[in-house]
């Protein structure tokens, strides 16, 4: 019953989530609580994350299914964002690097053919020197638990070798160790620093976009 339930959770989160049309491109915003606008520049990034809000990571370790009971993520992190378009949970129990996040995008694009299971355009994975965008799953993955404690904004989330800010135009991702990082909101995914789009040939037929450094 579990299992069926997490489904449901993901496939609701996946009714509302795309990939962007073309390339992605950056999200405007340079107010106090957006993001600097040029998305070229990694370390004017890195900067600006690192003026967040640190957050205490204790009250992040843990997931549960629209008021189910709670599950202990134990060394993992889940969090979500107030508005709820930007879900993202980590998978190191699982020795999994970076993290998997489900975003609502406004402007989608179709599936790159047929596929495993149902087609998810907003799941995303980051992983330091790789970016996806968009997947066919034929189970909740990292979300079977459903998602992680409300992340307020303006807060800076350090785990491993990254750090994440939240703000209201979305919410950027830099690993300064690979120099790279992304930026996620409903208006679209932006790859930052060294990641770079790879072509058809070059990316697994079960995702959409794909980006490595």
């Amino acid at each position: 019953m579990r299992w069926m339930v997490a489904v449901g959770l993901v496939l609701l989160l996946g009714g509302c989530a795309h990939t962007t049309t073309g390339r992605p491109h950056p999200v405007a915003g340079a107010s106090q609580s957006g993001a600097p606008e040029k998305a070229g520049d990694l370390r004017d990034r890195i900067a600006w994350v690192r003026q967040g809000t640190p957050v205490d990571l204790s009250g992040f370790h843990s997931a549960r299914i629209d008021g189910g009971p709670v599950t202990d993520l134990r060394d993992d992190i889940a969090f979500v964002s107030p508005t709820r378009k930007i879900s993202c949970i980590t998978g190191t129990a699982l020795e999994m690097d970076g993290f998997d996040c489900m975003v609502s995008l406004t402007d989608p694009v179709p599936a790159p053919g047929a596929g495993y299971g149902q087609w998810f355009g907003g799941y995303v994975s980051y992983s330091g020197q790789r970016l996806t965008v968009g997947r066919f799953r034929g189970d909740p993955g990292l979300f079977i638990n459903g998602e992680g404690a409300t992340l307020p904004y303006d807060s800076t989330v350090a785990f491993g070798a990254y750090l994440c800010r939240l703000a209201t135009t979305g919410l950027t991702c830099v690993n300064p160790t690979t120099g790279s990082g992304v930026q996620l909101s409903s208006e679209g995914v932006v790859p930052l620093g060294c990641l770079r789009e790879l072509p058809d040939a070059e990316r697994e037929s079960a995702v959409g976009r794909a980006y490595a450094c």
